[in-house]
Formats: C-alpha cells, sequence, structure tokens
C-alpha cells in the first residue's frame, strides 16, 4: 500500500478536494483507495463527501481491535468525526493529538488498498510531526495557490519534510487565475521557480458550486489530471 500526505502550511487553499479529486482519479483507474483525515482539529473531508444530513458512526471489530473504515462511493474512510460528536470541538493538546492519528491510522483494518491518502490540516504543528516522525509514511504532495502567504507557508512545509527526509512527490497547483476552465493549463512560473519542485498538475478557476460536483465526477477537470499522477 502506497501512502501519500497532502499537505500545506497554508488553509484554505484546497487540500481536502485535492485529496478528493486524485482518490476519485485513482478509483477511476481500477485502484483501491482509502482516505484518512488527518486535521483532528477541523476536520472538513466527511463533510465533502456526505450528504448534509447524514448520520455515520464507525464500527469497532473486537476480534482485531481495530476500527471498520467506512465504504463510501468505492473508497474506505475514517475521520474523527466518526469517532466523536462532529458538532464539538475537540480541545486536546498534542498529545492527545498524536495519539487521535495514530488510532485512527494504525488503529483501522484498511484491508488490501493501493493507496491510502491522507488529508492533512494546514500548519507544521504536532499533526505533522505524528505523521512524518512517528509512522511510516513517507511520501508527500503539496498544495499550492499562487499566493504569497501561501508560498511562503509552502517552503516551511517544505523544509519540514527535507527535515524528515520524506520525498516530495511535487506539487498540485490549484485555483489558477491564469486559466478558466476548459481552456489549456498555464503552469504558475513563480511557484515553479520558487518552490524547485515538479508540479503534478494545474487547476483552473471554477465557480465554486461547479467545483464541489467534480470532487466526484471529474467531468470538467479530468483533462487536467495526467493519468499516471506518480513516477
Amino acid at each position: 500500500m502506497e501512502k501519500i500526505a497532502i499537505a500545506s502550511g497554508k488553509g484554505g487553499v484546497g487540500k481536502t478536494s485535492i485529496t478528493l479529486i486524485i482518490a476519485n482519479h485513482l478509483k477511476n483507474q481500477g485502484f483501491k483507495v482509502g482516505l484518512l483525515d488527518a486535521d483532528i482539529y477541523g476536520p472538513n473531508l466527511t463533510q465533502k463527501i456526505l450528504p448534509d444530513d447524514s448520520s455515520y458512526s464507525i464500527t469497532h471489530d473486537k476480534k482485531l481491535n481495530k476500527f471498520i473504515p467506512l465504504a463510501i462511493d468505492n473508497m474506505l474512510i475514517n475521520s474523527i468525526d466518526f469517532v466523536v460528536d462532529k458538532k464539538k470541538a475537540a480541545i486536546w493538546r498534542g498529545p492527545v493529538l498524536s495519539k487521535a492519528i495514530k488510532q485512527l491510522y494504525q488503529g483501522t483494518n484498511w484491508g488490501n488498498l493501493d493507496y491510502l491518502l491522507i488529508d492533512m490540516p494546514p500548519g507544521t504543528g504536532d499533526a505533522y510531526l505524528t505523521i512524518l516522525n512517528d509512522l511510516d509514511i513517507n511520501d508527500v504532495i503539496l498544495v499550492a495557490v499562487e499566493d504569497d502567504f501561501c508560498i511562503s507557508d509552502l517552503h516551511k512545509t517544505n523544509s519540514l519534510i527535507k527535515k524528515f527526509k520524506k520525498n516530495c512527490l511535487g506539487v498540485i497547483e490549484n485555483m489558477s487565475e491564469n486559466f478558466d476552465v476548459g481552456n489549456d493549463p498555464i503552469v504558475s512560473k513563480r511557484i515553479q521557480d520558487e518552490l524547485n519542485l515538479e508540479i503534478l498538475f494545474t487547476l483552473p478557476r471554477i465557480q465554486r458550486k461547479d467545483f464541489y460536483q467534480e470532487l466526484v465526477n471529474l467531468d470538467k477537470l479530468r483533462k487536467y489530471i495526467p493519468n499516471k499522477l506518480f513516477k
């Protein structure tokens, strides 16, 4: 099983959306895909993949002493949203947060997956130290927008990846300001030059309501995603 953390130091750049887009792209190619929401304080993965009025809870296999992930749209998913009341804040200090992430990752029966995608929170705090230092996860994809603050934060995230000797597979540029949906992609030269990392693909400007529909359908965005994402 290949495990990939989807990361960015900056919040609001679309990490969760990109995680779902990659997951559906891989699923459509016939791969078995799992999703782990590692954003303990602000999980959004389940909100984007489940109906607003849905009520789900995770089950526990007492024999294996592991969570059984939910199977949704032919993907396996686990999130803190399934374990605690999603309307209440997780007021936890670092050690408790790290324990929760380890339990969601190691304590879930993921089965025979090809890929496990990990939706990371923003920042470079305890969640990153746990994922990159304590768990057997070696590959990271960065999500970027052409923005001063995002690029500044990505430098910090990339330095953390290097510090722990992890492999950055490349950058996905989201919400490009350089071209609209339907047009040919224009890669951000600034992101490419400043981060000095391969840009895996670039997504265009698209209305928010259309973008959220695309997370599953990939009708308009499919043309921008290469068939073979990872070398």
